[in-house]
């Protein structure tokens, strides 16, 4: 039997020593991830190719269509819209796809860094539009330094750890403040309806991003407050989270009331009051700097809106953070028992799951002990880690393992025996002997 031209021999398990066997099937699963990986390298390096293809065949087109240079932009205009017709018919997808096909080429040719990354296998093409997205409208210079700290990322984030670390060193690139960025953006606050197929149509609002999280924060805390109320013997509720926070929300705005499963927390809603952490640096807060801070879930917001929300809303958690380091000097003992403190120190220092790649935001994971309770595991900051209910369970019922070192850097062995180690978002400053014994 061979598998990619490689042969694959069978042995009879009985006639080797079951360390052997574990050992052969490590190696063959360590040959087929890195055959994984080597694949995954030309898969990038034909996209790339095929977008210089698109560039080139654009420009192509555009000279059989007779455009150049004096033409007029319906001129230019009408010969893409030829390409695009012409590239979708050849590919067999959807206008819109070549349109964005076309549009990723165009882009990437005033990206030369990470072209020449994507060319060589080093970026993704996910990769790549979060460089075009977060790069957009900014200055040349601004630009080559996101590229440049893109593709020196790209390999140990996933994408959209790079997305958020890229959108951090922008605001901190950006001549223009952010609260002038700010001030100019909410005046486009609006409401729009997009007509959507099979009867149906997008609702969205433009405002300012804490109070999108509060609102979003907000449906999400009655609902969980109805699912706590809701009776054993009441019917469940077949609608999904996504569903039942779409129909509050309609509810909401068109009658002020709730229908379904949510009645019976319509009196909690004015009371709801979600936890949003904003992350401030400390001369910010003082009113010292206005080095941006950030709102848990969205990204950079401009000092003077997070001094207002530590002030003044009870719904913003205030953490502070180092001037120059950026780590955490504080999270704030809002809560007397210390399991719940603990826990919030830890979420906030890890900020998503801890297992390579995952996403999951911390306030959406459980708090582990890395070394198991039952086996000696102590509940303490060095023993704890956030990791979502899949990679919890995977660390628990696998071969995957975690060890926590210095620092809360935390160290995985995958089956086939490779070894990782992610990073907590932004660790908590060293507690000096004198403070420790103050506290105490």
């Amino acid at each position: 039997m061979t598998r990619d031209g490689r042969a694959i021999e069978v042995a009879d398990a009985t006639s080797l020593r079951p360390s052997s066997v574990g050992a052969s099937l490590e190696a063959e699963l360590a040959a087929d991830l890195d055959a994984i990986a080597a694949l995954e390298r030309d898969i990038r390096i034909a996209q790339a190719e095929q977008l210089r293809f698109v560039a080139s065949a654009r420009e192509r087109a555009e000279l059989l269509e007779g455009v150049h240079d004096g033409s007029t932009s319906s001129d230019r205009e009408l010969a893409t819209r030829a390409f695009i017709a012409e590239l979708a018919t050849t590919l067999v997808v959807h206008e819109v796809r070549a349109s964005e096909m076309v549009g990723d080429a165009a882009r990437l040719a005033e990206l030369p860094v990470a072209a020449a990354a994507f060319a060589a296998g080093g970026l993704g093409l996910a990769q790549v539009h979060t460089i075009m997205e977060v790069t957009a409208g900014a200055s040349p210079e601004i630009v080559r330094r996101l590229e440049r700290a893109a593709v020196e990322r790209a390999p140990r984030q996933t994408n959209a750890a790079l997305r958020r670390s890229l959108r951090r060193l922008r605001e901190r690139l950006e001549p223009v403040p952010l609260a002038e960025r700010r001030a100019a953006a909410e005046r486009e606050r609006r409401v729009c309806v997009d007509p959507a197929p099979d009867g149906m149509a997008w609702f969205s609002v433009l405002l300012t991003a804490e109070r999108a999280f509060a609102v979003k924060a907000r449906l999400d805390a009655v609902i969980a407050r109805a699912e706590s109320e809701a009776s054993e013997a009441s019917a469940p509720d077949p609608r999904t989270r996504d569903q039942r926070r779409a129909d509050l929300a309609a509810d909401l705005l068109l009658a002020g009331t709730l229908s379904g499963g949510e009645s019976a927390a319509l009196t909690a809603t004015g009371a709801v009051t979600p936890r949003i952490l904003v992350t401030v640096p400390v001369l910010s807060l003082l009113g010292i700097g206005d080095e941006p801070a950030e709102l848990d879930g969205y990204g950079p917001i401009d000092a003077e809106t997070a001094r207002r929300l530590a002030a003044h809303a009870p719904s913003f958690q205030r953490i502070l953070t180092h001037p120059e380091t950026g780590a955490f000097l504080s999270y704030g003992r809002t809560t007397y028992r210390v399991p719940v403190d603990l826990a919030g120190y830890v979420q906030v220092r890890d900020g998503g799951c801890r297992f390579p790649g995952c996403g999951r935001r911390a306030r959406e994971s459980d708090i582990d002990h890395t070394r198991d309770w039952a086996h000696g595991g102590e509940t303490s900051h060095a023993n704890l880690a956030c990791l979502c209910r899949k990679h919890h369970r995977l660390k628990h019922r696998s071969r995957w393992r975690m060890t926590q070192e210095p620092g809360g850097v935390i160290r995985w062995t995958s089956p086939a025996g490779h070894v990782l180690r992610t990073h907590p978002q932004r660790p908590f400053m060293p507690v000096r002997a004198d403070e420790q014994a103050v506290a105490a």
